[in-house]
C-alpha cells in the first residue's frame, strides 16, 4: 500500500460510466475540531450527473457539497467562540440493534428534538434542519473499534485490505471490495476506495482521522445513496439522501 501526505484535506475525483457518463467528485475535509466546536466530516459526492432514464430509474442532477460549519475560533467564524449547546454528550443514545463492530439507535434523526442533541451548536442544527428536505433517513450509528483499528492491524500483518464493512440503516450492512487505499501516520488516518460486490460502476469512498470517519456510496445500480459524517470520535450519522436533491437543498444552489 502506498503511503503519501495526506493532510487535513483530501480530493478525490472519480470517473464512472452508466448508461453514458457519470462523474462523481468527492472532497473529503478531515478537521479534528476544538472543544464543542465542531466542522462536518464528510466524503460528500460534490457533482453526480446521470443520464435521463424512465420514469422508474430516476434522474440524478447536480449535487452540490454543502458549506462546512466553522468551527470555534476560526476565521470562517470570524474569529469569535460557536457557542456550543450546553446539554451536549457523547452517545447520547441507547444502543438497540448491534451487529459485528456497529451499534445502531432508534431515534429518528430528521426529528428537530432528536437534531437538538445531535447538534453540537445552533449553526450546525440549523444546517441538519436545512438538510432534511434532501434527505430520507438520518440515524446515528456507534463504532467504537473505528476503521483505524482494521487498517492497522492490516498494515501490522503485512496484508492489505481486501474488503470492508460499512454500516447502512437500521441494522443493515454493506459490504465493499476495496480497490484503493491511502493511509498515513501509520495508518491513524487515511481513505480508501472501494465498489459494491456486483457493481462495478459503484463508488465507495471512506475516510477517517483521529478518531472520526466519514463515507460515501453511490450505487445507480442497487438505487443507494448514502452519506455518512463524523459526530464525535466513535459516532457516525449515517443518511440515506436524496440524490436529485442533496446539496442543492443544503446549499441553496441549482
Amino acid at each position: 500500500m502506498k503511503q503519501k501526505s495526506i493532510g487535513s484535506k483530501f480530493i478525490v475525483i472519480g470517473c464512472l460510466s452508466l448508461a453514458g457518463i457519470v462523474c462523481a467528485i468527492v472532497l473529503v475535509r478531515l478537521i479534528a475540531p476544538p472543544d464543542r466546536g465542531h466542522e462536518t466530516i464528510s466524503a460528500v459526492p460534490t457533482n453526480v450527473y446521470k443520464t435521463p432514464t424512465p420514469a422508474t430509474n430516476p434522474v440524478l442532477t447536480k449535487v452540490v457539497l454543502p458549506a462546512p460549519i466553522p468551527v470555534a475560533g476560526s476565521k470562517e467564524n470570524g474569529g469569535s467562540p460557536l457557542s456550543a449547546f450546553p446539554w451536549f454528550q457523547s452517545h447520547p443514545f441507547n444502543v438497540t440493534q448491534s451487529s459485528g463492530g456497529f451499534a445502531w439507535t432508534a431515534e429518528d434523526g430528521k426529528d428537530t428534538n432528536v437534531i437538538r442533541q445531535l447538534a453540537h451548536n445552533e449553526l450546525e442544527y440549523q444546517r441538519m434542519v436545512g438538510e432534511n428536505n434532501t434527505i430520507y433517513r438520518r440515524q446515528l450509528v456507534y463504532h467504537p473499534e473505528g476503521f483505524a483499528v482494521l487498517v492497522q492491524q492490516a498494515l501490522q500483518s503485512g496484508q492489505g485490505i481486501q474488503q470492508l464493512t460499512l454500516p447502512a440503516l437500521d441494522g443493515q450492512e454493506l459490504q465493499v471490495v476495496v480497490t484503493k487505499t491511502d493511509f498515513e501516520n501509520g495508518g491513524e488516518q487515511g481513505v480508501l476506495y472501494g465498489k459494491l460486490p456486483g457493481d462495478p460502476t459503484s463508488m465507495v469512498t471512506v475516510a477517517f482521522v483521529n478518531g472520526r470517519e466519514a463515507f460515501t456510496v453511490i450505487s445507480h445500480q442497487n438505487q443507494t445513496y448514502l452519506q455518512a459524517e463524523a459526530r464525535e470520535p466513535g459516532e457516525i450519522l449515517v443518511k440515506k439522501i436524496d440524490p436529485n436533491t442533496y446539496g442543492a437543498g443544503v446549499c441553496g444552489n441549482q
